[in-house]
């Protein structure tokens, strides 16, 4: 007992040091998992209301970057493919910063290159702290715990016990479930992911509670997911699981198949019901022009028998995979180790799925009577699938405009926040999306070409790693497969649609591709390079330079924190009446200094000294308003409602030639916009008749030719629109307003008088 003692106590510092770092970044990632997603999911909309929950994500990454740097040094082992790993992620950063020279945008420029750093920070603590089995299982074990919490709540919000804003999210055809992430495709995406991992679980696991868990989560989850009504990932279904299963030995593709098969008859059984449910519930609970949001008891008779018929389909589903497991396993087992040993039995399951799925969804789109066994929401969801319906036309639109974009910056993109900013001056009619609706173009819209293939250079060498390590070191297989099948899935549902906008999506992402990898660290050793990670200062050099970065993010990120929570603060002030302009001018000028290229600062500023103006006629309101708009607009030069602004005050001051200029802009950056050309049109044509009264002919004719101009730029534009294919929806409104037809037809009046 002594000698133990003694033992234990001898234990070198630097042992338990080290221990301690690993555990506080390991626990570290797995909390940020279940922390952030119910901030909205951490969706970066590019408007200030989704700023703050992402500074908050933003710092806690650094700070784990910042251990992970200390834990690296402590250890010292940063060579080979892990080291290079480490270098390639901070690639993607470098190139927004370096975007950022040429951006449109430059506060979300800087914005998206601290996001990016945080997801490079978050790859690099999981490539190194997931190494250990213990470590990675704590970080499997926290996205699998928030993951379901996520699932847990967006049925609370379904049956009615919780209200989340766009939890159930007001579509045309009705409600879509959402969860966190107020998005259904998104969240569908998700579900698809988890939905594929828990299935593995369900197969793999050894243990009869592990077993129990996940085969308890899959009716929910599939019956969540079709809650979503998600056509886009029903498509992606049948190629991820052609994907995963040659992954698998030949019988855990049986039960894989089994078990995907088994849970989701299981919920459909129930599916009529619960939708019947679910909308009677919606009625009740969600709010109204004339009512607020009431949840309503577990004990009322709608929730109590919606959450008695999911109880009633997860017990069956336990019992029919834990008898599987019992009776059916080891008896297929046995009947093919003959196929087994064919090097081509990896496939049979895997094209029999596919001939299985090519049967069920020509059943389900070709036959009526089948699809009349769905609810009758979903059942027109299966019938609307096929490439001519409005959502594939709207995104195919989306990415020929990224295209178009792409264009005119094609090297390093238009910076973070550049599909936002330019997409009205590029699209090709006028719908309204603040986002691409694919990661990879908005990716080479924000960081050009270079960004883009940087990009998708990074992710084939880490799946090609991944899975030439998997195959060679059979040894060190394990559980971390999930990792791979969880960003997989999330990456190639991202094609389709923002699901790398919600930080928390790429979040999973980016801690998994470092997980995933994590297992086959001690394999990846560079023949070469011994030579140089031998000498004592390359043991120090890279943790120093991780530490040196993360401490120089983590100082922006907190400053561009505080100037927010400023501005917030004489926000709330100046909305609650609490405080007058003199003493609010000091106060936003303080967070404006604090942050320069925030418009919306700037923007919030304006406003109040154009009120001031309004309500007192002192001309110098109007002169620190133009002042501090000119400024802004030099950093956000596509900030519509900064154009806006510039426009009214310079009209205010009867600078009105400067003002057709700025609304001349406006027409050019936004040309779906029929308010513009209404400003436009409607000024021209007071300076028109101002022209003609001082007997300044040219002018006037200049200006009623310009007016000529803008009225044929609009018939040709509708005329554009009435060429759009009939499935695909035009957007926002694009026609002659009375206000134009008024200001044309008084320039036709004087001009035949």
């Amino acid at each position: 007992m002594g000698a133990q003692k003694k033992s234990k106590s001898s234990m070198p510092a630097e042992t338990a040091d080290l221990s301690l770092l690993k555990w506080i970044g390991t626990i570290g990632l797995a909390l940020f998992l279940v922390i952030f997603p119910y901030k909205q999911g951490l969706f970066n909309g590019y408007e200030l209301g989704f700023d703050g929950a992402i500074y908050g994500s933003i710092i806690f990454g650094f700070v784990l970057l910042l251990v992970t740097a200390l834990y690296i040094y402590r250890k010292g082992q940063n060579s080979g493919y892990r080291g290079i790993l480490s270098i390639a992620v901070m690639v993607l950063p470098f190139l927004y910063w370096l975007s950022s020279f040429q951006a449109v945008s430059s506060y979300y420029a800087q914005f998206m290159t601290l996001v990016f750093s945080l997801l490079a920070a978050l790859f690099i603590s999981s490539l190194y702290l997931a190494e250990a089995k213990i470590s990675r299982k704590t970080i499997e074990y926290g996205i699998m715990l928030s993951s379901y919490l996520i699932v847990l709540f967006g049925l609370l919000n379904l049956f009615g016990q919780m209200y989340y804003r766009d939890a159930l999210w007001l579509a045309h055809d009705g409600y879509r479930l959402a969860s966190v992430f107020q998005y259904s495709n998104t969240y569908a995406g998700f579900l698809i992911a988890l939905f594929f991992v828990s299935l593995y679980y369900a197969a793999h696991c050894i243990r009869p509670s592990a077993r129990i868990v996940h085969a308890a989560m899959l009716v929910p989850i599939w019956t969540s997911f079709m809650f979503t009504y998600s056509r886009g990932a029903i498509v992606i279904i049948p190629v991820m699981v052609l994907i995963f299963l040659p992954f698998m030995r030949f019988t855990k593709q049986i039960a894989y198949l089994v078990f995907m098969v088994l849970s989701a008859t299981v919920s459909m059984a129930i599916l009529g019901k619960l939708t019947a449910n679910a909308d009677a519930i919606a009625a009740i609970v969600q709010p109204t022009q004339t009512k607020a949001q009431s949840p309503v008891s577990l004990f009322s008779s709608l929730p109590l028998q919606s959450w008695g018929l999911l109880i009633l389909g997860i017990a069956i589903s336990i019992g029919l995979i834990m008898l599987y497991h019992a009776k059916a396993s080891s008896f297929i087992e046995k009947k093919s180790e003959k196929l087994s040993t064919y090097k081509w039995s990896f496939a049979v399951v895997p094209v029999t799925a596919v001939i299985l799925a090519a049967v069920v969804v020509g059943s389900l789109l070709g036959s009526s009577a089948i699809r009349g066994l769905l609810p009758d929401k979903i059942a027109a969801r299966f019938e609307n699938i096929n490439l001519q319906q409005h959502s594939v036309l709207e995104r195919l639109t989306f990415y020929k405009d990224g295209l178009r974009v792409a264009e005119d910056y094609p090297l390093l993109g238009g910076g973070g926040g550049a599909w936002q900013a330019m997409y009205e001056q590029y699209q090709n009619n006028p719908y309204w999306s603040r986002q691409a609706h694919s990661f990879y173009v908005q990716t080479l819209v924000e960081s050009g070409w270079i960004g883009l293939i940087a990009l998708i250079a990074f992710l084939v060498f880490v799946y090609g790693l991944y899975i030439r390590s998997f195959i060679r070191y059979p040894e060190l297989r394990g559980s971390h497969f999930v990792f791979f099948m969880f960003s997989l899935t999330l990456l190639v549902h991202s094609v389709i649609d923002f699901d790398m906008s919600y930080i928390f999506i790429s979040a999973i992402v980016f801690i998994s591709l470092g997980c995933m990898l994590a297992p086959f660290s001690g394999k990846f050793a560079l023949e070469r390079m011994p030579a140089v990670t031998g000498q004592p200062w390359s043991k120090i050099a890279y943790p120093s330079v991780l530490a040196l970065l993360s401490l120089c993010l983590l100082v922006v990120a907190i400053l561009e924190n505080n100037a927010l929570q400023k501005y917030n603060k004489v926000y709330n002030l100046a909305a609650s009446q609490q405080a007058s302009l003199d003493q609010l001018l000091p106060m936003i000028d303080d967070a404006i200094k604090a942050a320069p290229n925030q418009s919306t600062f700037t923007l919030t500023k304006a406003n109040w000294l154009e009120q001031a103006f309004t309500q007192t006629n002192t001309a110098s309101y109007l002169d620190e308003a133009l002042s501090a708009l000119n400024k802004a607009r030099e950093t956000d030069p596509y900030n519509r409602n900064l154009l806006l602004s510039q426009y009214r005050v310079l009209q205010a001051k009867g600078l009105f030639e400067e003002s057709l200029a700025v609304i001349d802009e406006g027409v050019t950056k936004f040309p779906w916009d029929i308010n513009l050309y209404e400003a436009a049109i409607t000024s021209y044509a007071k300076a028109n008749q101002t022209a003609a009264a001082e007997k300044n002919d040219t002018k006037a004719n200049e200006y009623a030719e310009h007016i000529h101009e803008l009225s044929t730029e609009i018939k040709r534009r509708i005329d554009q629109l009435a060429a759009l294919p009939p499935e695909q929806q035009q957007g926002r409104s694009f026609a002659f307003t009375p206000a134009i037809e008024s200001a044309i037809s008084q320039l036709e009046l004087a001009k035949a008088n």
